[in-house]
């Protein structure tokens, strides 16, 4: 089973995600732990998502410590080797700062994403639409992976920037954003599935609201198109940023080739999300 999951998961060409999304990273030595780093972060996802979360709450703190530094145990799964793996390319060229940040954005995600989702999860059980937008803020996991624009870019915003209220909403709608993209191309799967997925949109809509599918898949555009319209606001009209003006510039481009970078992904790079081609049950999580 193992074996067969393994050769389904490198069909999903996870690496070639990151290259979507940072078109403009040339150097190898740079592109090569964004890539690392988006498949590691594909399959954190996959293997904790349905764990209770008193035991991933355990494996968080880990994880955390290896991110900061420690070194991982002779028998700890490939997961902690590969992140101490990324955090040693990172910092041949990143300052420790960003990857105490990357760190910190990875505690976030899991702490109110993965750990806060999981009870739906695990009980079957639909949020709300309102909690469903918070949670799938931070499942999406792009508060984490947005930290790679500046990998890419080999330029760290200051903080005074990277806290500015115009790009923390800026980095919030690209979460909101592909969190509905992820929900559209996930929804095939989800369907699927026979633990049959709680939080995405089309789904959560179609049975707070009643909808039916199609009106569902309406609505969940509706809300994408707003945040979208938004973020478009947002970049025509950014604050003067001083003397990295140019750069907060060239970071919010690369918060839209995010996206339709991904898009593209999804379209023609990826067999992930076609339903035979998921090795669901490879991932028990605990108690499950």
């Amino acid at each position: 089973m193992i074996k067969d999951a393994s050769e389904k998961i490198k069909g999903h060409n996870l690496a070639n995600g990151a290259s979507w999304m940072s078109p403009t990273t040339t150097n190898v030595d740079h592109l090569r732990p964004i890539a690392r780093f988006f498949t590691w972060l594909t399959l954190y996802d996959d293997y904790y998502e349905r764990w209770p979360v008193d035991k991933m709450a355990i494996e968080r703190d880990r994880i955390m410590g290896v991110m900061l530094g420690d070194t991982p145990k002779p028998m700890d799964i490939g997961l902690y080797r590969q992140i101490a793996k990324c955090r040693d390319e990172f910092l041949t060229y990143m300052p420790s700062e960003w990857m105490e940040r990357l760190a910190k954005n990875l505690y976030r995600y899991t702490t109110y994403g993965i750990m806060e989702e999981a009870p739906y999860r695990l009980e079957g059980r639909y949020p709300s639409l309102l909690r469903l937008q918070f949670l799938r803020e931070y499942t999406i996991a792009m508060y984490v992976y947005g930290d790679m624009i500046e990998a890419g870019t080999n330029f760290m915003l200051p903080k005074i920037i990277i806290e500015h209220p115009v790009i923390m909403r800026l980095r919030t709608l690209l979460c909101r954003i592909m969190s509905i993209q992820n929900d559209w191309y996930t929804l095939e799967k989800e369907m699927a599935d026979d633990q049959f997925e709680v939080c995405n949109h089309v789904l959560v809509l179609m049975y707070q609201n009643k909808l039916s599918l199609e009106e569902a898949i309406q609505e969940t555009e509706r809300i994408h198109d707003s945040y979208v319209e938004e973020m478009d606001a947002i970049q025509k009209d950014l604050p003067d940023f001083g003397i990295y003006q140019k750069e907060t510039e060239n970071y919010v481009y690369h918060i839209l080739l995010n996206i339709t970078g991904l898009d593209d992904w999804y379209n023609g790079d990826t067999v992930r999300y076609i339903p035979s081609e998921f090795p669901i049950h490879i991932y028990p999580g605990i108690g499950s």
